[in-house]
């Protein structure tokens, strides 16, 4: 894919790796005029092959556009070949961690943050020529995992037998969202505890499944957990003690007339000495 614009500048090397900031990775600019013009330029490219490959993958709508990546902790990996005019972007490898509610090889339905392929492409005039393989494995190199602690979003039959064919991935567990996953997935998760957060859930069939969708219900173990920590033990009332007035407050009241003539109570008369106020 040629642009008109010349990108070896933004493409110090074969693969790049771009964040939300739109820009590659150990990118340096003269002047903030030229960082913006890379900013804008790395934009085109992203949403011109975001639009190549949601069209090889029959999508009505790019997974892959700038402002998605923008708005995201997301990357991508973009696959550049230069020649002696403005180069060529060959490829792309949208990456990230989400949480996902996916099936383990049990049945149970647990929570786990893992790393996903959320778009993968390579143009057609190169493919079949060992660029995907070799964009893929530079991003497991960078992202320090293994193909089956991955999770893939809406693979196309070529994806799933580009990874059967060079991983020897085809065990896959059933899920009823979009990923897949295959088998060594949680074994690869459980390692860090940080990504599995231990909610488990049964799904139970019900007359309503066809229309809502399967109930998921909590497992003995997570029901016992709630109880425990909703359960309050009775805390004893505190008995109040009540404080002599000191100061001021707890000088006599003088005697008040009006007060006795309208609740007709006995005129008492003061038996303290006058004072006298100098």
């Amino acid at each position: 894919m040629e642009f008109r614009f010349n990108m070896h500048p933004l493409f110090r090397s074969r693969i790049v790796r771009i964040n939300n900031s739109l820009l590659p990775t150990g990118f340096t600019a003269q002047s903030r005029r030229v960082a913006l013009d890379a900013t804008a330029q790395i934009s085109e490219i992203i949403n011109f092959i975001g639009t190549l490959s949601a069209q090889a993958q029959g999508l009505s709508v790019p997974v892959t556009t700038a402002q998605k990546l923008r708005n995201s902790d997301h990357h991508i990996y973009l696959m550049f070949e230069p020649n002696d005019k403005n180069g060529l972007v060959v490829g792309i490898l949208k990456v990230g961690r989400k949480s996902l509610y996916v099936f383990d090889p049990s049945g149970e339905t647990v929570n786990v943050t893992a790393p996903c392929v959320l778009d993968f492409y390579v143009h057609e005039s190169r493919q079949r020529g060992g660029l995907g393989r070799e964009l893929f494995e530079h991003m497991l190199r960078e992202e320090n995992i293994r193909p089956e602690e991955l999770a893939i979003d809406r693979p196309s039959e070529k994806l799933l037998g580009f990874l059967q064919k060079h991983y020897g991935l085809s065990k896959k567990i059933p899920q009823m969202n979009n990923f897949v996953v295959y088998e060594g997935f949680f074994a690869s998760n459980a390692q860090n505890s940080s990504d599995i957060d231990g909610r488990r859930m049964h799904i139970t069939a019900s007359p309503n499944t066809n229309l809502f969708g399967p109930t998921f219900t909590t497992t003995n173990a997570e029901e016992r957990r709630r109880s425990t920590s909703q359960t309050r033990s009775p805390v004893a009332p505190q008995p109040i003690i009540a404080q002599p007035p000191v100061g001021r407050y707890a000088a006599k009241r003088p005697t008040c007339s009006m007060a006795q003539i309208i609740h007709n109570s006995p005129t008492t008369v003061s038996t303290e000495p006058n004072r006298n106020f100098t």
